[in-house]
């Protein structure tokens, strides 16, 4: 069942020499700094093209590195962009390589109940967990969690986001009953904090409804998808994708909820004409 880059410098766009130009003139044009080639590939990450991110922040990290050394935060930030790209290009080994790395300087320079250290857990639990390795998933999980908890609070944006990880990961797993707990909180923070016309709350309220699904709750089920149905109402037109599913799912909630009732009433009435016999 179940920021915005208007225009760049256009040095940038011509990041290799022209080799017809003269050496004297090829020497005055200014070399693209980390920054640029960040703001490159977060154009070109927007259109998809994944391998022109990698090559953008590549170049970036070599000019922090060069710039900075390898125990400073933009380098590790770098190290973390460059992760970032290699896991929407699905390479979820040079991936974890990368986010390491990123981990090593922030464990150096930071305390390790950091916040960015407990992002990066939660990044690499993501990869393990694509890669089957589930005890190490949800170890970095649990630990990212705690941080973003201890750090950030129970009523934080972040907090929220591990609570819907560690809730995917159990109900991945078929522990509903894991799970469900923690998508409840989620949604109680998601609709604290980002209201009721926000897409992360209807994500949050799918989620609930999913696992009340499987749980057989079928009532409590119907309620929830209701609700996201609701919130997507506001904010997208009503023959959005993800609109129609949430709404043929939700039929076929329904007719549980019907067929439940038949049996629930056919039930009751065998059980009186049992007893009079």
């Amino acid at each position: 069942m179940f920021g915005n880059i208007s225009s760049i410098n256009s040095n940038i766009l011509n990041i290799n020499p022209l080799i017809s130009l003269p050496s004297n003139t090829a020497s005055c044009l200014k070399r693209p700094t980390a920054e640029e080639y960040n703001a490159l590939a977060s154009l070109y990450k927007n259109k998809k093209l994944n391998k022109k991110v990698i090559d953008c922040y590549s170049k970036a990290l070599l000019l922090q590195e060069s710039t900075f050394g390898l125990l400073h935060k933009k380098t590790a930030n770098s190290y973390n962009n460059l992760a970032d790209a290699y896991t929407n290009d699905g390479s979820r080994a040079k991936a974890l390589e990368f986010y390491i790395k990123a981990l090593n300087i922030w464990e150096k320079l930071f305390d390790l109940n950091h916040p960015q250290i407990a992002n990066i857990y939660g990044k690499m639990a993501n990869i393990h967990f694509e890669d089957n390795k589930l005890k190490k998933a949800l170890h970095l999980y649990k630990k990212a969690l705690d941080i973003k908890i201890k750090q950030l609070g129970e009523e934080n944006v972040q907090t929220a986001n591990s609570y819907q990880e560690l809730a995917y990961f159990y109900a991945s797993s078929n522990e509903y009953e894991l799970a469900l707990p923690l998508f409840q909180k989620a949604v109680y923070i998601r609709k604290k904090l980002l209201k009721m016309s926000h897409p992360d709350t209807a994500i949050s309220y799918d989620n609930l409804a999913i696992c009340y699904y499987h749980l057989f709750k079928y009532e409590k089920a119907y309620e929830s998808l209701d609700i996201a149905i609701q919130i997507r109402l506001r904010i997208f037109e009503p023959t959005d994708k993800i609109l129609l599913t949430s709404r043929k799912n939700l039929k076929e909630i329904k007719k549980h909820i019907s067929r439940r009732k038949k049996e629930s009433y056919f039930s009751f009435f065998m059980k009186l004409f049992t007893s009079k016999k």
